[in-house]
């Protein structure tokens, strides 16, 4: 390639001819001339830039009949998409995937990227391509350890953003349905990424072999044991893994939410040990904790700022690369550490705030008090105040976890936890409360085998998902079970009717159908399915005397009241 590119060889007055416009695109040799082919561009005697017309643009022109005698003006292209200032390769590439992505635009859009000054005179011409093969993101080929809600969402999004994935999980059953391009779980868009990626950009494997990545992010689960103490064996055995195809320049990234220390004081010496290289030194390692919703999670790892911490800069820098390309904000931190207890933050903070309104239900509840209409009460027009909304629990796979998993950092330098503690005993009361209430009424009830109704089973309907990992009503069902009420049906808009038979529950595929001769019909999560008016209407069709437990005050009570017969009940 030359070192110096003459555009002038490509720039053409605004009332070139079409047939003189189609010599100048044919005299331009890339290979020779180093300016990228199949455009000219459209600038006046000072050189600033006017439009651009595309061998697409012409070609389309003279299929339309256009006279090659018309000036360019006519077919160019008047606004098109620029970047102002010389920028490093990196800054270059990942404006144009943010201008393709806001436009919604087809992702061969951007191929050329015209380069103006403040004023609009033409600086450069790049192809795109070029850039992202010749520059500092050279970790176009990645690995991501673990395909459950984080590695799947974070993987297929990579591939959309132009990455190689490789998507590893020991279970042979997930890897089975990516490789159909079947999702595991309900999220809105994947199914629709598994179909454009997967077989192209994006694979699911089960062996990790040398060569074929440059970056790796491990996004296995944390688990508790029945201590309540975080159990690392897959992250152990992620790092593993990852350490024995390591080799120089790569780059680890963690997004499992991890006890702070963790990334530092087990992940790199396993690392280290199995690849015999040094962190910070022949590899980079860093940490960016995951922070999406389900439900939301291919819309917010484009959103959401990135949080980013290394075990020196240039880790955190290099890992920045990759994240830059995917959303707008990066928001990088000193230290592993620092970026290790932001997740930890987000979700205990969490975790509190609704223990909070869970302890103001459970003595409201005493004194007879609507806890959601004193809430909102306190809300209305005061800013200071954010009380949420009781609930039945809390639950989820991160919220009823990740702050057993703060409280091993402060054991970790001799602090006892005492609020983070009671929060998640608050939260694990209230759902004890549900339970007793409901089978206290079924046992004023006195019936034989009276027939529960379950609505919502997945651990939240907001956005809806269909993991049932620490659902509360689990939690529920078994406690019925215990009790002696075996007759329980159930419905949910998002989890399948096998998930329904594995808890011994009957599914029902029309609510209505649920609703008839129940002696109890309790919402256990928030879907908007859930707050139809039909969920009024159908108590119509319940047994007398039956209890509709409104966990979620989705409903006015005024309008239960209409129908006859039927108890009603909120937290």
């Amino acid at each position: 390639m030359p070192a110096h590119k003459n555009i002038d060889t490509i720039c053409i007055a605004p009332d070139t001819a079409i047939a003189d416009t189609l010599r100048v695109l044919a005299r331009n040799k890339p290979q020779k001339s180093g300016i990228p082919g199949g455009i000219a561009l459209v600038v006046d005697d000072s050189r600033t830039l006017l439009g651009l017309v595309t061998s697409g643009d012409l070609l389309r022109a003279v299929a339309k009949g256009t006279p090659l005698a018309r000036p360019v003006r006519s077919i160019m292209n008047k606004d098109p998409f620029v970047i102002v200032g010389r920028q490093p390769a990196a800054e270059v590439v990942r404006l144009a995937v943010q201008k393709t992505r806001e436009e919604g635009w087809h992702k061969d859009r951007l191929e050329k990227i015209v380069i103006v000054d403040a004023k609009r005179k033409v600086l450069d011409l790049v192809d795109l391509y070029d850039l992202w093969q010749g520059s500092d993101i050279r970790l176009r080929r990645i690995a991501v350890v673990g395909l459950g809600y984080v590695g799947l969402t974070l993987g297929l999004t990579l591939a959309d953003l132009g990455f190689e994935v490789r998507g590893f999980d020991l279970n042979e059953k997930v890897r089975a349905m990516v490789s159909r391009k079947k999702a595991p779980f309900f999220e809105l868009g994947l199914p629709e990424l598994l179909t454009t990626h997967v077989g192209k950009r994006f694979a699911a494997v089960g062996t990790l072999t040398g060569n074929e990545c440059e970056a790796y992010f491990i996004a296995v689960g944390t688990p508790l044991n029945a201590a309540k103490k975080p159990d690392l064996g897959h992250l152990r055995a992620a790092a593993q893994s990852v350490g024995k195809v390591l080799k120089q320049g790569d780059v680890v990234i963690l997004r499992s939410t991890v006890p702070l220390g963790t990334t530092r004081t087990v992940v790199v010496p396993i690392l280290e040990k199995a690849s015999g290289l040094t962190a910070g030194e022949d590899f980079y390692v860093a940490f960016a904790p995951e922070r999406t919703v389900e439900g939301k999670a291919l819309e917010e790892l484009r959103t959401l700022p990135q949080v980013i911490g290394g075990i020196n800069r240039a880790s955190a820098n290099v890992a920045a690369d990759i994240f830059n390309l995917m959303t707008r904000t990066i928001h990088l931190v000193d230290t592993l550490e620092e970026a290790e207890v932001i997740k930890l933050i987000n979700n205990t903070y969490r975790d509190v705030s609704f223990a909070f309104a869970n302890e103001v239900a459970l003595i409201c509840q005493r004194w007879g008090i609507d806890t959601n209409k004193v809430i909102t009460a306190a809300n209305a027009g005061y800013e200071r105040s954010r009380v949420p909304k009781p609930s039945p629990g809390v639950g989820g796979y991160c919220l009823d976890k990740d702050p057993y998993i703060f409280i091993e950092g402060g054991k970790a330098k001799q602090y006892e936890s005492a609020l983070f503690k009671e929060a998640r005993a608050v939260n694990t009361a209230i759902l004890q409360v549900v339970v007793a209430d409901a089978v206290a009424h079924l046992r004023a009830a006195g019936k034989k085998n009276p027939k529960v109704f379950v609505l919502g089973f997945a651990f939240k309907g907001k956005p809806a998902t269909s993991d049932l990992r620490g659902s509360s009503t689990l939690i529920l069902v078994e406690g019925l079970r215990k009790a002696g009420y075996k007759n329980i049906h159930g419905f949910d808009p998002v989890v399948g009717a096998a998930e329904l038979r594995k808890l011994r529950v009957r599914p029902v595929a029309d609510p209505k159908e649920g609703f008839k001769a129940a002696d109890l019909v309790i919402i256990m999560n928030n879907h908007a399915y859930f707050e139809q008016p039909d969920m009024v209407r159908h108590l119509r069709h319940a047994a007398k005397g039956a209890l509709f437990f409104d966990t979620w005050a989705l409903h006015n009570p005024e309008e239960v009241a209409k129908i006859s017969n039927i108890k009603y009940r909120r937290l």
